[in-house]
């Protein structure tokens, strides 16, 4: 016998039953996430736990849905073990969901842009973190995660799943989706007015601002001793926790260089995407945002970064400048 649960589509006295096929138990989960989002002003600690653990729950959910009509054994963690009996019971252990991701771009031709798997990634690493040790980071960090996965779920509803539905399911889940949508509008809205505050701190200084680590906002300006950020708060007590974050966030530590030519410090970043010109990355110094173009070079002198230009004998300005003056 199946178990429904009564619920809001269902009257008082009805067999109460639990049936939640895999996109409609996505899009509950998102019902949840938004729900938790906009309960409070600000939402409480608790409320964002739980935002956490439930867009965590969706994206793997509705993920492996569209991998499930590819066909079903591929959610499982070795499909060359899957057996029907094991996938209908649900007696088996599943993909990650970086094993799901790979799955869609490799099997079913589901391209999904490197920004939202960047995002989905340092959502696993949150949900991870407070599943099993706990979490500490801002509300707001967690606001603005949470709208790009919910924008990214929305079109991947849209675009992956949504035509296979049946007329039914489709009616019954687009009245969710109405729901969500208009909740995920206040969190946005409130995402632009915190944009329209910092606007006018930031825009001055847009050439040294990078991404946030923990929020992934254009919001942190470097070349300070103990850098914030301007959208969460977050705080560094040293430039070189700001990299260090970076780096392991944005997956880019093979980008390190040597020293800087205009502090010393080794905190030269290569392919820093900044606020002025997020398409045109550049080499940028976090300890004290000494900027290089595109076009880099290495002292044989020194070991600093450097710009190269005509005649420079492969030394930076700095080390040139002294070889002359001894001449």
């Amino acid at each position: 016998m199946e178990i429904r649960p009564r619920n809001r589509r269902e009257p008082l006295g009805s067999q109460p039953d639990v049936d939640f096929p895999p996109v409609q138990n996505g899009i509950d989960y998102l019902l949840s996430v938004t729900d938790h989002l906009t309960h409070g002003d600000p939402p409480e600690p608790r409320d964002l736990k739980y935002a956490i653990l439930h867009l965590q729950a969706a994206v793997e959910v509705l993920l492996k849905a569209r991998l499930q009509r590819e066909h079903w054994s591929q959610v499982f963690k070795n499909p060359g073990a899957a057996t029907r009996a094991r996938f209908e019971s649900g007696d088996f252990e599943s993909c990650t969901t970086d094993a799901a991701l790979d799955r869609l771009a490799g099997i079913a031709g589901v391209t999904i842009a490197d920004k939202a798997v960047k995002t989905l990634g340092v959502l696993t690493k949150s949900r991870n973190a407070l599943q099993h040790y706990g979490l500490s980071t801002s509300a707001p960090a967690v606001e603005a995660r949470a709208a790009e996965v919910l924008t990214f779920l929305m079109e991947f509803f849209t675009t992956e799943l949504q035509p296979d539905l049946s007329m039914d399911e489709d009616k019954l889940l687009q009245r969710d989706m109405a729901v969500i949508r208009a909740r995920l509008g206040t969190i946005t809205s409130y995402l632009k007015q915190r944009h329209n505050e910092i606007r006018a701190e930031l825009t001055p200084v847009a050439d040294s601002v990078v991404e946030c680590p923990v929020c992934a906002q254009f919001a942190v300006q470097v070349g300070f001793p103990d850098p914030q950020c301007s959208f969460c708060h977050m705080g560094w007590v040293h430039s070189y926790g700001l990299l260090f974050d970076y780096l392991r966030a944005f997956d880019r530590p093979g980008l390190l260089t040597g020293g800087c030519p205009g502090c010393g410090h080794e905190e030269m970043l290569r392919q820093t995407r900044v606020a002025a010109a997020p398409a045109s990355p550049r080499t940028l110094c976090f300890s004290c945002a000494t900027s290089l173009g595109p076009q880099t070079a290495t002292c044989t002198n020194c070991a600093a970064l450097y710009e190269p230009g005509e005649d420079d004998l492969g030394m930076c300005p700095r080390c040139l400048a002294q070889r002359f003056e001894k001449l």
